[in-house]
C-alpha cells in the first residue's frame, strides 16, 4: 500500500525539481553583461539538452510514479470495500439462518408444551371420571392434588420459557442465544420424557 510518506516524498521531489527549474530559468533569462551573440542557437540547444529536457523527464517520471501510487491506493480501498460488503452479506445470511432456527425451536417448544398440557388434562379427566363412579379415596385425592401441583409447575415453567424466549429475542448476541436454545432444547427433551412417562 502506498503510504502517506511515499506521497509526501514524491511531492517533495516535485517541489525540489520545480525550484531548480525556476533557478535555471532565472539564471538563463537574467540580463547580464554578456554580449548579444552569446545567446545563440548552440547555447540554447545546450541549455535544453542539459537542463530543461532532463528536468521535464524527471517531472514525467515523478508524475508517473505519483499516478501509480494513487492508482494503487484507490485499488486497495476498493478491494477493502468489497471485502467489507462480502462480510456484511455473510453476516446477514447467518443472522437470517439463525432467526429461522430460533423460530423453528420456539414452534417445536410450543407444540411440546401443548401436547404435555393435553396429556395432563386427559389424565385428570380420566381420573375424575373414574373417581366419580366411586367415592374418592384419600390416595386418589392426594394423587389429584399432586397432578394439580405438577400442572402448576408446568405453567410456571411455561411462563419462564416464554420469558426466556422474550429475552432471547431482545438480545442479538449469538453465543448467548445459542446456549439458551440448547437449554430450551434440553427442557423440551425433559418435557418430552415427562409426557411419555404420563
Amino acid at each position: 500500500l502506498p503510504k502517506v510518506s511515499m506521497v509526501n516524498s514524491c511531492l517533495k521531489k516535485l517541489k525540489y525539481h520545480l525550484a531548480s527549474f525556476d533557478t535555471v530559468v532565472k539564471e538563463r533569462t537574467t540580463v547580464t553583461a554578456i554580449t548579444e551573440g552569446t545567446w545563440g542557437f548552440e547555447h540554447t540547444k545546450a541549455i535544453f539538452r542539459d537542463d530543461i529536457i532532463p528536468f521535464v523527464k524527471n517531472l514525467e517520471d515523478l508524475f508517473t510514479s505519483f499516478d501509480q501510487y494513487l492508482i494503487d491506493e484507490v485499488s486497495e480501498v476498493q478491494k477493502t470495500f468489497k471485502q467489507m460488503e462480502m462480510a456484511v452479506e455473510q453476516n446477514c445470511a447467518a443472522k437470517t439462518e439463525f432467526q429461522t432456527k430460533m423460530e423453528s425451536v420456539l414452534k417445536e417448544n410450543d407444540c411440546l408444551l401443548k401436547h404435555a398440557l393435553g396429556v395432563d388434562i386427559v389424565n385428570i379427566v380420566r381420573d375424575n371420571v373414574s373417581s366419580s363412579e366411586s367415592a374418592p379415596t384419600f390416595a386418589e385425592l392426594f394423587e389429584t392434588n399432586e397432578l394439580k401441583a405438577q400442572i402448576q409447575e408446568k405453567d410456571t415453567m411455561i411462563l419462564k420459557l416464554k420469558e426466556k424466549i422474550k429475552s432471547l429475542r431482545a438480545g442479538d448476541k449469538e453465543r448467548k442465544v445459542e446456549s439458551n436454545v440448547e437449554d430450551i432444547e434440553t427442557q423440551n427433551l425433559e418435557l418430552d420424557h415427562r409426557v411419555t412417562k404420563l
